[in-house]
Parts: structure tokens; C-alpha cells; sequence
């Protein structure tokens, strides 16, 4: 009994109500995160999606702790409480009519025979502590029998079906995420190209950036100009010279 206190003392229960709270908390700041990110339809509809997930999960583990209240908690404090504590007091009886049983034996051994009435009542009181004692003695082992086949029933019962809840709650968890797993591999292939085209869009700032600050090294302010979305970021104006096909060969601007 005292094993079976302590499990139902150990504070599983509470620390998964405060596990749960937490976890709806946090739910609740995917939601909010997800309304600030509306306009960002990839990063809301991620939030969106894994909030609804996480809030699933959530619930399962609701069941699972309720099942947990059921079973391990209410279960076998009832039969701490009622079925052992029955026991103990049949326990109690037992002895002490024993006891009376073990006073009567030595009163009737030591009745003066020569009394003949002393001897009558002694024995009379040992043949009715008997009959009581072995009463009690009965009902003491009926009970003793059938404690231990509750006690048996009672945790087997209790453990088995918290161990379904166990199963039932990471077979859901599992069920659902395997559905939303296609999400999950779409936009894992989808961060990977994000990288990517910032990694190259980077490169090409960097690049549009040097050339930008090489500008003043290399050409003359007055006669060049800087356009980023040129192929090489520099545009340069001014005349050209081109010689004619007639007979004097002159240039002309």
C-alpha cells in the first residue's frame, strides 16, 4: 500500500497539466505570430499549419493525462483507500480476538479444579473465543484472498490501460504527422532553394557594391556614369569619331 501512495503521489499528473499549459501558450504565440506574418503568405500558412498540428498534439496529451487520472490515480487510491483499509480493520479484530482467544486458554488452564463453577465459566468463555476466532479467522483469510486477487486485477487493469492511452496518444501523434510530412518535405525543399537565391542574390549586391566603389579609382566622374542595373554597373557617354568612305578619308564626330 505504501507503493502504491507513492504512486499516487508522485505528481505525474500535475506536472502534465503544467506541461499542457505551457504548451498551449505557445500554440497560441504560433497564432499570434502568424497574424502579424499575414502578409507573408509562406511563412502564415507554415504557422498556420504546424499550430493546428501542435495544437492536435495538445489534446492528445489532454487524453492521455485524463486516462492517467482514471486509471493509475482514482483507480488505485480507491483501493488504497477503501479495499486495504477494509482489510486493516478485519486485521485488527482478528488480533485482538485472538488475544482474548490466547486469555481464555491460560484462564481456563489455570481454573482451580477443585471449583468446579470457575472451571464451567473458564471453559465456557474458551469454547466462545474459539468459535469467534475461528469466524474471524475466516473471514480474515476470505479477505486476505480476495485482496490480493483485486490487488492483482486492480494494477494490472490500471497499467494496461494506461499503457493503451500511452499508445493511443503516439499512434495519433505519429498518424498526424506522417499526413503533414508531404508539407513538411515541400517546404524543406523550398527552404533550400531560399538559401540559394539568397546566397546568389547576395553575391550579386556584393559584386554590384565593388564595382560601385571601384568607380572612383578608375574612371572620371564628368564623363562616366554609374547605372547598378547596367551588365557591368557602368555606363560612359561622350562622341566618337568615325572616318569617311570618301576620297579624303576625314573624320567626322
Amino acid at each position: 500500500s505504501k507503493t502504491m501512495s507513492r504512486l499516487h503521489k508522485c505528481g505525474m499528473i500535475e506536472a502534465g497539466r503544467v506541461y499542457i499549459s505551457a504548451n498551449k501558450l505557445f500554440v497560441n504565440g504560433i497564432r499570434d505570430l502568424s497574424h502579424h506574418c499575414k502578409k507573408e503568405e509562406m511563412i502564415s500558412g507554415c504557422l498556420e499549419k504546424c499550430g493546428e498540428s501542435l495544437q492536435e498534439i495538445v489534446n492528445y496529451h489532454l487524453i492521455l493525462f485524463d486516462q492517467a487520472q482514471r486509471s493509475v490515480k482514482q483507480q488505485l487510491h480507491n483501493f488504497v483507500k477503501e479495499d486495504v483499509r477494509k482489510f486493516k480493520e478485519t486485521k485488527k479484530q482478528f488480533d485482538k480476538v485472538r488475544e482474548d482467544m490466547e486469555i481464555a486458554q491460560v484462564k481456563n488452564a489455570q481454573a482451580p479444579r477443585n471449583k468446579p463453577h470457575e472451571v464451567e465459566e473458564a471453559t465456557s468463555a474458551l469454547i466462545t473465543t474459539r468459535k469467534c476466532f475461528r469466524h474471524l479467522a475466516l473471514d480474515y483469510v476470505l479477505q486476505i484472498n480476495v485482496l490480493q486477487a483485486k490487488k492483482k486485477f486492480e494494477i494490472l487493469d490500471s497499467m494496461l490501460s494506461f499503457m493503451q492511452a500511452q499508445y493511443s496518444l503516439f499512434q495519433q501523434g505519429f498518424n498526424l504527422l506522417d499526413e503533414i510530412d508531404p508539407y513538411m518535405k515541400k517546404l524543406a525543399a523550398e527552404l533550400d532553394q531560399l538559401v540559394i537565391d539568397s546566397a546568389m542574390e547576395k553575391r550579386e549586391m556584393e559584386h554590384k557594391h565593388a564595382t560601385i566603389q571601384q568607380r572612383d579609382f578608375a574612371y572620371d566622374d564628368s564623363k562616366v556614369e554609374f547605372n547598378v542595373d547596367a551588365p557591368n554597373g557602368v555606363v560612359m557617354e561622350g562622341y566618337l569619331f568615325k572616318r569617311a568612305s570618301n576620297a579624303f578619308k576625314t573624320w567626322n564626330r
